[in-house]
């Protein structure tokens, strides 16, 4: 074979290179978008099957779990109308939950009780729209034995996550809403968004006692 022939045909080999690498790249694009819309689809199915439980724990007084396999349950409603945001709180248990819905923290205080009651979510699924969120906006937090308790936010703030400053212990009730931030990155990050919201009322709207 002439020289003029193999240089030729030589500039074959790298073009089949890079075709198989754009091929290689539009693959990883598609599985990264994938998984990107699979993470929000499976928050928004696990919060339908959990208000099912939700609604159970509340007719009955006793825990149900949303699937059998579940290391958590439902232990609490949390509504903020400013956001359009409702979501089933679980009970931390396990790593499990966060994955599925907000938690409330074991270490945190029960609602309406003296102290600082936490719940922490991600910040790309259920978390996701208290970027938006006010001072002075109301939320509402249902608790499994059918109170329900008002609140409103006071303070926003950035902590570390050693450094938040966030104990069980204090003087009044209030609700504390912890998420990493910023919302908008995708990468790992230490720092935590933290709201902070006082108790404004506290009401009894369901009974879930046996009947006489």
């Amino acid at each position: 074979m002439s020289s003029s022939t193999r240089n030729r045909h030589h500039p074959r080999q790298p073009r089949k290179v890079i075709l198989g690498l754009a091929g290689l790249i539009t693959l990883t694009g598609m599985m990264l978008v994938a998984h990107g819309l699979w993470i929000p689809a499976k928050a928004q199915l696990a919060q339908i099957l959990l208000e099912r439980a939700w609604v159970k724990s509340l007719q009955t007084g006793q825990n149900h779990k949303a699937w059998s396999w579940a290391d958590s349950w439902p232990v609490a409603q949390l509504s903020i109308p400013s956001l359009g945001l409702k979501s089933i709180i679980l009970k931390e248990a396990g790593g499990e939950g966060l994955a599925f819905g907000p938690v409330l923290l074991n270490q945190s205080a029960q609602p309406g009780s003296n102290g600082s009651t936490i719940i922490s979510a991600h910040r790309d699924t259920h978390f996701k729209a208290l970027k938006d969120i006010k001072i002075g906006d109301k939320l509402s937090l249902t608790s499994a034995d059918g109170q329900k308790f008002d609140y409103e936010i006071t303070q926003s703030r950035i902590a570390q996550w050693d450094q938040s400053g966030l104990s069980a212990d204090g003087y009044e009730p209030e609700l504390v809403l912890v998420s990493c931030w910023p919302f908008d990155s995708i990468t790992p990050t230490d720092q935590r968004f933290i709201l902070h919201a006082k108790q404004t009322s506290r009401t009894q709207i369901a009974s879930n006692a046996p009947a006489d």
